[in-house]
């Protein structure tokens, strides 16, 4: 029986049956919603005259982010204010300030996204986009897909932060460019490229729970060859029984410039983490381990035929080994994911008003789930899933002001068969300062294999299932006041349906996955970057969200996990001798446990710090804390976070 109790748990993780606030008390709710967004949106506009005056030159956090070029959007380079979708940036200081340890830290601030943690150092973690589960959500490195097939989703506790130069995160469907799972958005982890010149940095942390973090990074550039290895190795005893992780990580990247316009780029790695499962408070698991094992391999070439005309071709290897034992359950499960994919696209100006882009996409992916006990397959033996897709995109120019990009994606799954994804996007600028996005597309999820051919004595997978479909609309506005300061807000709504659940619709106690479930997700997310004095800078952010069960058996039920408000402020200040202090705040908001709307986890308050000083050339000393109140809470109920948590270190450079 405690199986098929892991298993629903298991599902719990990832499946889109989620509710959250009750209906009492929405008037109040939407009042407070109202208030803050006009008080942020009139503290941001009230600044437009006193930024004129502001310094020159200064350190701050809106405009670097601004000017960014990125690429996930459109998968065409823009500055991050050039694009019509909804999309924010996570830069490599930001990330420091943070003091994030994993990918999974490091978006915890970012608008519209809710991270789901089970714990501290190595306990699972995922993201959840305006609502959505993380099998709903895209995550990439280098453009290179990583969601587990077997789960759909990617645990982003395994992702550390030392070989990230920025995230991209793009909110709202993007199966129109990068087809499954993109359906509620696109994380995009930006790796580092190889340093001009010989670079080589060291860091050494420790603090509460006995944990130790150690990082090493070597690269440099010869001639047309240039090279960058990252090592970092990261252990802890844990707070709660069984909790210890140990993990470490190798990734190494080379470039070699074929000619002046084309060049080769290859990256590689393995990680490994073992780590303690200690289950839900009112059902620990003290004997239950996870080990995985990560390999990856991606070779890009990139050739260029003039302005805006670009060939980039991407082949790619991910594999993933994971044991799962628990002895009190008998449980012993080793699972083995493979993906196998290729990604060519072509860039091609049409005119002074067209930049198109076409490309072709194949994957396929190789799962197996064996019980090391029996000898039998959880998954009916090894399945096979292979993908087909091509995608076309117009940037098209209709004035100076006003650029409109209509795009189509046709996927061709060996199980489910075919997906169209249609979406187009607007930037309208009123003038070089304030601009108008809006978008509107559709989106999807593929069934995972755990979906289509789990098995085993209390559920079972479903190979008939269809894959969840959406389509969301946003509209948002953008003012940067000044050189240094950004407000923006935008509205969003999504439809999903043919949400897969697991439930017992034959009546027998076996749970089978089916396409029951539909939602309604809507609300606002606003920012507001602010460059307050030369050495002080301030960012804001909240989220509104309405996330309802639109179907039949919970209609207009919340969805679980979904805080209908979240709002954090960040206070960087940067002085003149190296000194650097860092203070943020982040509210959350209670919701829903259950599906019923009967359980809840309270909302948190939760307090960091981080202080540095340079001592000396290329190096720094430093301090961070985490819940500084010391809260107790949980974001997953039954699995309480750590309390305060302090870390000091030492990072050099040379």
């Amino acid at each position: 029986m405690r199986k098929y109790i892991h298993k629903l748990e298991k599902v719990a993780e990832y499946e889109y049956q989620e509710k959250h606030r009750k209906e009492i008390g929405m008037q109040t709710s939407t009042q407070k919603m109202a208030v803050v967004i006009g008080i942020v949106a009139a503290l941001g506009f009230s600044m437009d005259s006193w930024s004129q005056t502001n310094h020159e030159g200064q350190a701050t956090l809106a405009t670097n982010e601004l000017g960014t070029i990125v690429v996930t959007g459109t998968r065409i380079p823009h500055a991050l204010n050039d694009v019509g979708v909804s999309a924010s940036v996570i830069s490599k200081e930001r990330i420091e300030e943070m003091k994030a340890q994993n990918v999974g830290e490091a978006l915890r601030e970012s608008a519209g996204a809710r991270v789901n943690s089970y714990g501290a150092m190595g306990a699972g973690s995922s993201i959840s986009l305006r609502g959505s589960t993380a099998n709903q959500v895209l995550v990439m490195v280098d453009g290179r897909p990583v969601n587990l097939p077997s789960v759909g989703s990617a645990d982003l506790s395994m992702y550390p932060v030392d070989q990230i130069e920025r995230i991209e995160v793009i909110r709202g469907p993007a199966s129109v460019l990068y087809g499954a799972n993109a359906l509620a958005g696109v994380v995009n982890i930006v790796t580092k490229d190889v340093p001009d010149k010989l670079l080589t940095e060291a860091s050494a942390s420790y603090g509460t729970f006995d944990t130790r973090i150690f990082r090493l990074s070597n690269g440099a550039k010869i001639g047309d060859l240039g090279y960058l290895i990252t090592a970092s190795q990261n252990s802890s005893d844990g707070y709660r029984t069984n909790s210890a992780c140990d993990g470490y990580h190798v990734s190494g990247k080379v470039n070699y410039d074929l000619s002046q316009d084309s060049r080769l780029i290859f990256s590689t790695g393995y990680s490994r983490q073992d780590k303690g499962i200690p289950g839900a408070i009112i059902w620990p698991s003290p004997n239950c381990t996870q080990d995985d094992e990560r390999y990856w391999f991606d070779a890009t070439h990139k050739v260029e035929f003039g302005k805006n005309s670009c060939l980039t071709s991407k082949v790619f290897l991910n594999q993933h080994w994971q044991e799962y034992k628990d002895t009190d359950l008998f449980t012993d499960d080793i699972s083995r994911n493979q993906q196998l994919g290729l990604d060519v696209q072509q860039t091609l100006p049409l005119g002074d008003r067209h930049l198109l882009l076409g490309g072709i996409f194949f994957e396929r992916d190789n799962v197996n789930i064996i019980n090391d006990i029996t000898g039998g397959s959880r998954i009916g033996g090894k399945q096979n899933l292979t993908t087909t897709a091509i995608y076309l995109q117009d940037e098209i120019s209709l004035s100076e002001s006003l650029i409109v990009t209509p795009g189509l994606r046709c996927d061709v799954q060996s199980e489910y068969g075919t997906e169209v994804s249609p979406k187009v996007s607007g930037l309208y600028r009123f003038t070089d300062k304030t601009s108008l996005r809006a978008s509107v597309g559709r989106g999807f999820r593929a069934p995972t294999i755990d979906d289509l051919y789990w098995r085993d004595d209390y559920s079972a997978g479903n190979p008939d299932l269809k894959p969840e479909k959406s389509i969301g609309y946003d509209v948002g506005i953008q003012h940067e006041f000044g050189s240094k300061n950004l407000f923006q807000v935008t509205l969003f709504r999504s439809e999903v349906e043919n949400l897969i659940t697991w439930a017992d619709t034959q009546g027998n106690g076996i749970w089978e996955a089916c396409n029951i479930d539909k939602a309604c997700l809507q609300g606002v997310e606003t920012e507001v970057n602010l460059q307050c004095t030369k050495q002080v800078s301030i960012k804001l952010s909240y989220t509104f969200l309405d996330a309802r069960d639109t179907g039949e058996e919970y209609h207009n039920q919340y969805l679980r996990y979904k805080p209908k408000h979240k709002g954090g402020c960040r206070l960087q200040y940067q002085g003149e001798r190296g000194l650097k202090v860092n203070l943020g705040a982040e509210y959350t908001d209670s919701a829903y446990s259950d599906r019923a709307n009967t359980s809840e986890v309270d909302g948190f308050v939760l307090v960091d710090t981080s202080v540095s000083q340079t001592v000396g050339k290329g190096t720094e000393i430093f301090v961070s804390g985490k819940n500084l109140l010391d809260q107790e809470y949980e974001v997953i109920k039954g699995y309480p976070m750590p309390g305060t948590i302090v870390m000091s270190g030492v990072k050099v450079i040379f």
